[in-house]
Order: C-alpha cells, then structure tokens, then sequence
C-alpha cells in the first residue's frame, strides 16, 4: 500500500505545498480508483507509469534547480543592471545639463556666427572697394609710369643737354679766366697810370697848395707830404695856421672824385680826430676834374676843392 504522507514529504521538499497537497489528491484518487478497477497487469503497468512520472518528476526537479540558479544569475544580473541604470541615469542627467549647456553655447555661437556673417558681409563690400580702388590706383600708376617713362626720356635729352651747358661753361669758365687775367693785367696797368697820375698830381700840390692855402687864409708851417695815420693813406698832410689857431693839413688827391669817396675821407678823418692823431683839421680835395654836385658837396661839408689847373 502508498504511502501518501510520504509522497507528499517527499513532494512538498521539491515543489511548493499547494502543488504537492493536489499531486498526492490526484494520486490518491488515481490509485482509489485502480484499486476498483485496475488488474494485477494493469497495476504493473500503472506502477510503471508512476516510475515514469517519478523520474521525470526528478528531472522536473532537476530542471527547477537549474531554474532557480538561472534566476538567482538573472537577478544577480537584474541587480547589477539596475546599478547600471542608476548610473546610466546619473550620467543621463549629466548629458543632459551638458546638452543644456551646448544648447546655450550653441545658441551663443550663432548669434556670434550671424554677427561674424554681417562683419564678413561688411568686409566683402569694403573688399570690393577696395579692389576697386586698387584698379584705379592700378590705372593711376599706369599713367604714372608712362608719364616717368617720358619724364625719364626728357631727363636723358636734358642730362646730355646739361653735358654740352658744362662743357660750355668749362670753355666760358677758361675764357672767364682769360678775361680776368687780361683784366687784372690791364687793373694793374691803370692802377700804375693812376698812382703815375695821383702821384704827379700831389707831387704838383705840395708845390703850389702853400700860396693857394695862403690865399684862404691859411698858413703853412714845413713842407707837406703824403703819410699813413692809423692804416689810412692821407695824400696831403702837414701843418698850419688858421686865424691864430694852430690846424693839421688833410687832403685827397683824385683825378674826378665821387661823393663816395668823399664820405670815405670824412670818415677817416673823423676817426683819426676821435683817436687824436690830428687835432683841428682843414680838409682839401685836389682833383682835375670836380663834376658840379661833388663840388657843391664839398663846399656843404667845408671842404675846400683845389682844381689841377690852379698849380
């Protein structure tokens, strides 16, 4: 005879208690049931029936443990995986607040492209301006270079001009030479003819100035004579009485006297008083030749002109 609480000890170890409690009802049932019915045979065979059932009921079991450690894997792995989740959602978040952060870059970044568009924009325009400028510049030193090109040219015909001017003022520059040479020979000569003629003409004074000063009322102490007083060259020096009062001589002999030439010896006379070389001086011209102003001239400033043909 089964034993049924066994079954259902052994059933409820492998199975869940409400499985084991129906398996052994239906068993009991079953085997109410062969009992009524069922043949020696047939109760082999039913026996059999139930080793198979037991078998398979062992693998059964079998089946459920490695169920039961496949589920122990799979929520090992459902538990690692939520970790996984947990960190994929942090690092979601973090994508996200990043994404946000793009987003506003990116927002920050068109609005600079768009001014950098407009500022290009600008550029070109001013490029363009510029390029046109530059053709025109271009153009500009076209006509430039073409102008100095011709400039260059007439600075040739001009360099060669200046060559043949240098050459002619090389040969006027000798003949200039020349000139002054024959000049300074012929200054020579007239110099010797005026000192020839100025020394005649004082050496003639000094004979015939004593009656002619006398005349004037004038009296001549010793002989006159050319001298140098101070640097300056008097031609006729000496001497004399005026009205009592003792005066110094000066004269100037010239062929034909200038009123230059007479605010000269004014000066000189002036200076050689100044320093007291000479004290009192009566001033004379001796001269061939006395133009009518010149004269008038000296009898302004007091100067007595003796004309040559008076001696």
């Amino acid at each position: 005879m089964i034993d049924f609480y066994q079954v259902y000890e052994e059933f409820v170890q492998t199975m869940g208690e409400t499985q084991a409690r129906t398996l052994v009802k239906t068993l009991r049932q079953i085997y109410g049931d062969l009992q009524q019915t069922v043949t020696k045979t047939e109760f082999a065979e039913l026996k059999a029936v139930v080793s198979e059932l037991a078998t398979a009921q062992k693998r059964t079991e079998e089946r459920l443990e490695e169920l039961a450690a496949a589920q122990k894997r799979t929520e090992d792995r459902l538990e690692a995986l939520t970790l996984r989740v947990e960190e994929l959602a942090a690092a979601q978040k973090r994508t996200e607040e990043r994404l946000e952060e793009l987003a506003a870059a990116q927002k920050r970044t068109e609005d600079r492209l768009e001014a950098l568009t407009l500022r290009v924009e600008e550029l070109a325009a001013a490029q363009k301006r510029t390029e046109e400028r530059l053709e025109e510049l271009a153009a500009a030193q076209k006509r430039t270079e073409d102008r100095l090109e011709a400039l260059t040219l007439r600075v040739e015909e001009l360099a060669v001009a200046q060559k043949c001017t240098e050459e002619r003022l090389e040969e006027l520059a000798a003949a200039q030479r020349r000139t002054e040479e024959t000049l300074k020979r012929t200054n020579e000569r007239l110099e010797g003819v005026s000192n020839s003629v100025g020394y005649t003409l004082e050496n003639a004074a000094y004979k015939a100035l004593p009656t002619l000063l006398a005349a004037r009322g004038v009296t001549v102490n010793g002989p006159l004579r050319r001298c140098y007083l101070e640097g300056f060259q008097v031609n006729i020096y000496g001497d004399g009485e005026r009205d009592g009062q003792p005066v110094t001589i000066v004269g100037e002999c010239k062929v034909r006297p200038s009123r230059t030439e007479v605010d000269r010896f004014l000066k000189a006379v002036d200076r050689l008083e100044r320093s007291g070389v000479i004290r009192n001086p009566f001033c004379l011209f001796v001269a061939h030749d006395f133009h009518p102003n010149v004269e008038a001239y000296l009898a302004h400033k007091g100067i007595a002109a003796f004309w040559s043909y008076e001696f």
